[in-house]
C-alpha cells in the first residue's frame, strides 16, 4: 500500500542517449526491448494508494496499457484493489492505452477515487479507457493535455469529474462516456466542432 514512484529527470521523455550509469535518464518506464508479452501493461497496480509522478510510460503495443488499475472480488489478504491511485505529471506516449481501468479476466470490480492530474497523453491509441464492466467510479480526471491521440477519454465512468483538460484536435472520440452516468464534465477545451453523440457523448444523467 501507499507506494510512491517519482521520476528524477527534469521532464519525462525518451532520452536520445543514456550516459554511463544513467539508467534513470529522462525518467522513462518502458516495456522490455525483447521478450515482452503482447498486450501486457507496462505497470499493473494491485494495491491501494500508489502514486506515480514525473515518469514517461511507453506501451508494448496498441492493446497494452502504460498503467493498468484493477480490482478483484477478493477480501482481506486476497483482495487486489488499485483504488486511491494518483497519477501526476506523467507522460504517456505512443501506440497503446495510456491509463486503463480494468481488464477482462480476474479483475471484475470497480476501482474508486483515482486521481489523474497534470499528465500529457501523446499519440496514444486511447489515452484513458475504462473497460466496460470493470470500471472507474468517482475518478478525478483534470488539467491534463491530450495531443494527437486517436481517442482521448472513453468508457462508462460513473460519478467521475472531468475538468479543465485540453483535448486532442480531431480525435475519433474525445470524451465518450456511453454506458456510465452521473459524471460531471465541465470546463474542458475542445478544438473544432464536437457534436453530441459523436466526438462527445454523455453518460446517463451526466
Amino acid at each position: 500500500f501507499d507506494v510512491t514512484v517519482v521520476g528524477c529527470g527534469n521532464r519525462p521523455r525518451n532520452a536520445d542517449a543514456v550516459p554511463a550509469g544513467g539508467n534513470w535518464a529522462a525518467s522513462s518506464w518502458k516495456a522490455p526491448s525483447s521478450g515482452g508479452t503482447a498486450a501486457q501493461a507496462t505497470v499493473r497496480v494491485l494495491q491501494q494508494g500508489w502514486r506515480f509522478v514525473n515518469i514517461l510510460f511507453n506501451m508494448i503495443d496498441t492493446n497494452a496499457a502504460g498503467i493498468e488499475v484493477v480490482r478483484n472480488a477478493g477480501a482481506d489478504d486476497a483482495e487486489r484493489d488499485a483504488s486511491h491511485c494518483e497519477i501526476l505529471g506523467c507522460k504517456f506516449a505512443g501506440a497503446g492505452v495510456g491509463i486503463r481501468s480494468g481488464v477482462a479476466g480476474t479483475f471484475t470490480e470497480n476501482t474508486t477515487n483515482v486521481l489523474v492530474e497534470g499528465n500529457t497523453f501523446l499519440s496514444c491509441t486511447t489515452a484513458i479507457r475504462q473497460t466496460a464492466g470493470f470500471g472507474g467510479v468517482n475518478w478525478q480526471i483534470k488539467n491534463n493535455d491530450f495531443i494527437t491521440n486517436t481517442n482521448d477519454i472513453v468508457g462508462p465512468f460513473t460519478g467521475t469529474k472531468i475538468f479543465g483538460n485540453r483535448m486532442s484536435i480531431a480525435p475519433t472520440a474525445c470524451i465518450v462516456l456511453t454506458g456510465g452516468g452521473t459524471n460531471m464534465v465541465n470546463g474542458n477545451y475542445l478544438a473544432g466542432t464536437y457534436a453530441a453523440g459523436t466526438l462527445y457523448a454523455a453518460g446517463t444523467s451526466d
